[in-house]
Order: C-alpha cells, then sequence, then structure tokens
C-alpha cells in the first residue's frame, strides 16, 4: 500500500519528531526544509527516509542537539565555520549564509565548514546562492561508499558537488552530481523495492559486478565515468575534507556503520556575485536565451525534449506541492514505526491511501 503526504504535514511531523528527541524547534524546522524539498525534487533516497537514522545518532549522542555553530577564523571574504558536530543541514545552511554575506561583500567568498554531518541534497545550498543572485558551489565529502578506481576497498565517499545558476523566466540551472555512478541512497531505495540494480552501479566484496543491490552496499560504489569520477572524488575530499581540518578518506565517520564515532564531514562553499561582472538582470536573461538554444537544439532520434540540469527536479517540485509526495509501503511502515515510538500517529498527516 502507498501513501499520500502533501509538503506542509511532511515538514510537520519531521518537526514534531525532532523536537521530541530534543532538537530545538528553529534547527528542527531547518532539517525539515532541506528533507522535504528532496522529497519534492524526486530525491527520495534523500528526503524523509533519512530521518530515522538522524534520530538515531540524535538519540546515541553521534549529533549535538545544541551546537554551538560559529566562524573560527575569517579574513576578508574567506571563513571556516566549525558545526560543532550539529544537524548537517543547520551547520550547513549557517555556513551557506555566511558565503552569501561574505560574496555581497568581497564579490566572491569561499567558506569552509568542519564538524558537521549528513547534510541531505546538496542542491539545497547551493539555490540557496542562486536565490540571492549569486552563482553557488558547495562540494562535501561523506563516508567511505566508493573503491578507487581499479580498487575493491571503500576508500573515498560518494563526495557530491553542486553547481546553481540563477535564471530569469526559466528555471535556475542547478547541477547536482555524486562523483560516483549513483548515489548510495538511490541502491538503498532499489533494495527496498526488491528491484535489480543495473551492471555498473557497484561492485560486492570481491571486487565482481553485481546486480543485487544488497550486495553493492555491503560492497562499494563505483565512480562515474571511471578515473574521471575517481579523480573528482580525490579533489572534492581534499577541498573539502582535508583542507577544513575535517577527516577524510576511510577516516570519516559512516552514517549507518559507525555507533562509536562522529562523522566529521567538512563542506566547501563558494558564492560569486555576478553583478561584478555584468548588470545581473543582463545575465539571467542571457542564462534565458541560453537555456533555451541548448533546449531548441537538434535532438537524437527518439528524444523530443532536452532537459537542462535541475529542469527534471524543478518540475518534479511543482508537480508534488501541487499533488502530494508519495510513500512507497516499506518507507510508509519505517516512518509510521519511528512516529509511533514518539507516541505520534502517522494517519495524523497522510492525506490520502492509494490502490
Amino acid at each position: 500500500m502507498e501513501v499520500l503526504i502533501n509538503d506542509k504535514n511532511e515538514e510537520k511531523l519531521i518537526v514534531d519528531i525532532l523536537q521530541k528527541v530534543g532538537v530545538d524547534k528553529s534547527d528542527a524546522q531547518k532539517v525539515a526544509d532541506v528533507l522535504v524539498a528532496a522529497d519534492l525534487r524526486g530525491i527520495k533516497s534523500h528526503g524523509i527516509a533519512r530521518l530515522p537514522i538522524y534520530v538515531e545518532r540524535l538519540q546515541a549522542g553521534l549529533i549535538n542537539k545544541n551546537p554551538d555553530i560559529k566562524a573560527v577564523k575569517e579574513n576578508k571574504g574567506v571563513a571556516l565555520i566549525d558545526g560543532d558536530n550539529g544537524l548537517g543541514q543547520v551547520a550547513s545552511s549557517i555556513a551557506m549564509e555566511k558565503c552569501i554575506e561574505l560574496a555581497k561583500e568581497y564579490g566572491i567568498s569561499v567558506v569552509g565548514l568542519k564538524n558537521s554531518n549528513h547534510f541531505g541534497i546538496a542542491a539545497y545550498y547551493s539555490m540557496m546562492a542562486a536565490e540571492n543572485d549569486l552563482i553557488g558551489f558547495v562540494a562535501t565529502n561523506t563516508s567511505p561508499l566508493m573503491a578507487p578506481f581499479g580498487g575493491r576497498e571503500a576508500m573515498l565517499g560518494t563526495n557530491p558537488f553542486t553547481v546553481a545558476v540563477p535564471a530569469n523566466d526559466e528555471a535556475d540551472i542547478v547541477l547536482d552530481m555524486a562523483t560516483s555512478l549513483v548515489p548510495r541512497g538511490k541502491v538503498e531505495v532499489f533494495e527496498r523495492e526488491g528491484k535489480e540494480a543495473p551492471i555498473g552501479w557497484g561492485i560486492n566484496k570481491e571486487g565482481l559486478n553485481t546486480t543485487d543491490p544488497k550486495e553493492i552496499l555491503e560492497g562499494t560504489l563505483l565512480p562515474v565515468g571511471g578515473p574521471k569520477g575517481y579523480g573528482m572524488a580525490i579533489i572534492v575530499d581534499i577541498l573539502s575534507g582535508l583542507m577544513t581540518g575535517s577527516t577524510y578518506l576511510n577516516d570519516v565517520g559512516s552514517l549507518f556503520g559507525d555507533r562509536d564515532k562522529n562523522q566529521n564531514l567538512g563542506m566547501i562553499m563558494v558564492a560569486i556575485d555576478i553583478s561584478n561582472f555584468m548588470e545581473i538582470d543582463e545575465f539571467k536573461n542571457d542564462i534565458d536565451e541560453y537555456i533555451n538554444r541548448v533546449r531548441s537544439s537538434e535532438k537524437a532520434s527518439g528524444n523530443n525534449r532536452i532537459f537542462l540540469p535541475g529542469e527534471i527536479e524543478y518540475n518534479n517540485t511543482l508537480k508534488n506541492i501541487e499533488n502530494g509526495i508519495t510513500y512507497e509501503e516499506n518507507l510508509y511502515g519505517e516512518i509510521s514505526d519511528l512516529a509511533n515510538s514518539f507516541e505520534l500517529n502517522i494517519n495524523d498527516y497522510i492525506i490520502d491511501r492509494l490502490p
């Protein structure tokens, strides 16, 4: 059985659960904003599906419920933020707000974040910059899930990065990609739904290709584009992890696997004030033209539409705001059990049940 929930009810459900664990309401709201944005954009692996592990780590003291998040270094357009092991969505939002502030003052800014946790979809933070007429870049290292090219030991995270570029009438261009062929969460969705994974997503513990999502999760993911994705993952790890004083390579704490240490993730954020190069309205109009030129270019045989990065997710958001977000049976059961554990009834939030 599948159920339907709207974005406002999902937001309230997340806030209610996090407050039961002792998270401040404003911090809980920020986490909810990011998780709901993921579900609306159709990235269900990073939406409310991530809430149970956050709650588990909060209850175990592996995430700080009341962090003192602050800048520990600052020099003109550069800053380093200490997340004090707080929720990644909270620390990362504060870091990007600082990045936006500095870019408005200095034209360009670079902000590092250390001592943080899993922050949800990376695009949420680059889009914060785009909403302020800036180009935003964000990258983070993650727990070791991917083998280096030619290896079979998980040494690197999926190490995603994102760039958001503001448009005028068109949807903003938003690139958000893992350096693995797929993020771990997508493999988890396939396992939850009992589907086979395509060849090339990952390998088993022996280093052999497999279509079994469970074997991939026990083995490692593979880099996108082979050595190219591997190279990008290395650079993201150095910039966001090593350079910020966070952990890196397979020293990074696992969101799921480690119950005895903090993740200590690192992020790097860049914001560019476009108005230092050209008038912002002119730029955004040019981006609209750019988008339409790409979209109207000759199509390959059998294809009738060319999409820009982030356009599908933008369309998903509009559709899901109107129609609601679907929970498949396993996710519904998991979130229902979580709500029940705090004496909350998920049926108070669900708007419909689907046949």
